[in-house]
């Protein structure tokens, strides 16, 4: 499997150089064409590139390709090999990102978190072949896709001369397929615990149950059906077909719902959730499911990145017209981490299935609920995540 993204205890190890912006130099006119020249006319990585089944390119010391083989070309949408060469592959995938410096693909702050850098910039400095996962989400004009893939660099010294051989597996469809699937059975697992647990204490005071028992099953039975509804949605990456279910929402009501859904979660074990006590008779209209989604999954989040012993906080607000919902926790988010932190398909898990929790906060709190999702982190006070709503 790839090394996760070099983030949290990584970005500070010897592991990995820091920062992860890759230095600024680029090979031009007549040095690139012999560059391009001597690999075109080399038998082995003339012989490599046509072996391998996946997609490869032979970079230089710059980073930028000087040759690649067809299956490369083809998903790069060009016929003509001569509008890649020269390019950074960032560039050539057209990453929304490749041009935010001055020297292109690998040099701005943003490339600090990209893996296919990571991956560039090991192989080079530690003289090792390094694997990572990258993910790129498109421009609209290139079609707004977000691309996953594993990028393996292995350098390769040839004749006195260094190069950079880079493999590419397009896992968009895998990464696709997992997330959703990850997704999905996270919150069907949460959601089937609450019933069960539910269901349990119902037995156990039978006969003289507590009817407010079974409103509660009710309730949670209401939430899975929407949960699979919301999912469908998701999977197919459109949320036109979900239709939302306004009521009035009491905020007091909606915390102990969710200190209930997240109290039996393993990140819950050791760790304190404080739900502060909402203004008296603040209610909200909203679709209360995706709501409680929304905050379960910063609260589930929160907790994941507190130590034992630590203490995770929940707090609502009234400000004017809106109701602002806010998760805190004692951690501090890294830099490289924080700038892509509601990019679909990222996360620092480094493995398959992760990378919508974050995303599809933003997306179903700002697409379906018309509020705005947002955060704060330091290291002096912590990271706070914020969804604040119309009345």
């Amino acid at each position: 499997m790839p090394t996760p993204y070099p983030v949290a205890e990584g970005v500070v190890s010897e592991e990995y150089p820091r920062p992860f912006v890759q230095p600024p130099g680029r090979t031009t006119g007549t040095a690139l064409d012999e560059e391009i020249g001597a690999v075109a006319n080399h038998a082995l990585l003339g012989r490599i590139l046509e072996a391998v089944q996946g997609l490869v390119a032979v970079l230089n010391e710059n980073r930028q390709i000087l040759a690649l083989n067809h299956r490369l070309l083809e998903s790069l949408g060009t016929a003509e090999v001569r509008q890649v060469l020269g390019l950074r592959l960032g560039e050539a995938l057209h990453c929304p990102h490749a041009g935010s410096a001055a020297d292109g693909c690998g040099t701005s702050e943003y490339c600090s978190g990209c893996g296919a850098a990571i991956a560039q910039v090991v192989a080079l400095t530690k003289d090792r072949p390094c694997e990572q996962f990258c993910a790129i989400e498109l421009p609209s004009a290139q079609g707004g896709k977000h691309l996953f893939f594993r990028v393996r660099a292995a350098p390769l010294d040839l004749a006195g001369t260094r190069y950079l051989l880079l493999f590419i597996q397009d896992m968009s469809q895998e990464q696709r397929a997992a997330l959703i699937e990850q997704a999905f059975l996270h919150d069907l697992r949460n959601t089937a615990t609450g019933l069960s647990v539910g269901a349990g204490l119902l037995a156990q005071t039978a006969p003289r149950a507590d009817p407010t028992l079974a409103s509660e099953l009710l309730n949670l039975a209401e939430r899975l059906t929407r949960e699979i509804e919301l999912q469908r949605c998701l999977a197919h990456s459109s949320l036109k077909n979900f239709q939302c279910r306004s009521s009035a929402v009491p905020a007091d009501g909606l915390f102990n719902d969710l200190s209930g859904a997240v109290r039996h979660h393993p990140a819950s074990a050791g760790r304190r959730l404080d739900c502060v006590a909402p203004p008296p008779g603040l209610v909200l209209r909203t679709d209360a499911t995706i709501l409680q989604r929304i905050l379960s999954n910063m609260v589930i989040n929160a907790l994941e990145a507190t130590p034992a012993g630590g203490t995770v906080r929940v707090m609502a607000e009234q400000d004017g017209a809106c109701v602002r919902f806010s998760v805190w926790n004692p951690g501090y988010i890294p830099e490289p981490v924080a700038r892509r932190i509601f990019q679909r398909n990222f996360s620092t898990k480094g493995k398959l299935g992760r990378g919508l929790g974050t995303y599809a906060m933003k997306l179903l709190g700002e697409t379906l609920l018309g509020g705005t999702v947002s955060f704060q982190t330091s290291p002096e006070q912590g990271t706070r995540f914020t969804c604040e709503l119309p009345l």
